[in-house]
C-alpha cells in the first residue's frame, strides 16, 4: 500500500559573512513530524564541520549561520503550481524522525549533494 505523502514548503535564513538570504524547499512527508525532521537534519548538515547548534533551529558553521524559520503545509494546487514552475528543489524525507533521511527527485542524498 503506498503511503501518501503531503508537501511543506519550509523556509531557512542562511546569513554567508553577513549576507542574509532565505532558500526555499519544498519537502514531502508522510506528516508535520516528519517534515520538520527532515528539514532540521538539512540544517544541521549544511555545510561538513558544524560548530553549534541551538535550541534545534539554529546552526552555526565555520561558512556562516543557517536558521530554520518557517514551514507550511501545501494543499494539492500549490504543491502543483510551485513544482510546475521547477524553481525550487524538492525533496522526500523517510525514516524516522530522529534519523531522516532525504533525497531529491533522482534519488540523490541531501548529504551528497549539499557537502
Amino acid at each position: 500500500m503506498d503511503t501518501y505523502l503531503n508537501t511543506w514548503l519550509a523556509g531557512l535564513s542562511v546569513d554567508v559573512d553577513g549576507t542574509e538570504m532565505m532558500v526555499y524547499y519544498l519537502v514531502s512527508a508522510t506528516d508535520l513530524a516528519q517534515a520538520e525532521a527532515g528539514v532540521m537534519e538539512m540544517g544541521r548538515t549544511w555545510w561538513p564541520a558544524l560548530k553549534r547548534e541551538d535550541d534545534r533551529h539554529r546552526w552555526e558553521y565555520p561558512e556562516g549561520v543557517v536558521w530554520f524559520n518557517s514551514i507550511i503545509l501545501l494543499d494539492d494546487v500549490e504543491n502543483n503550481i510551485l513544482r510546475g514552475l521547477k524553481f525550487l528543489d524538492a525533496w522526500t524525507v523517510t525514516g524516522e524522525p530522529d534519523a531522516p533521511v532525504l533525497r531529491d527527485e533522482w534519488d540523490n542524498d541531501w548529504r551528497d549533494i549539499n557537502r
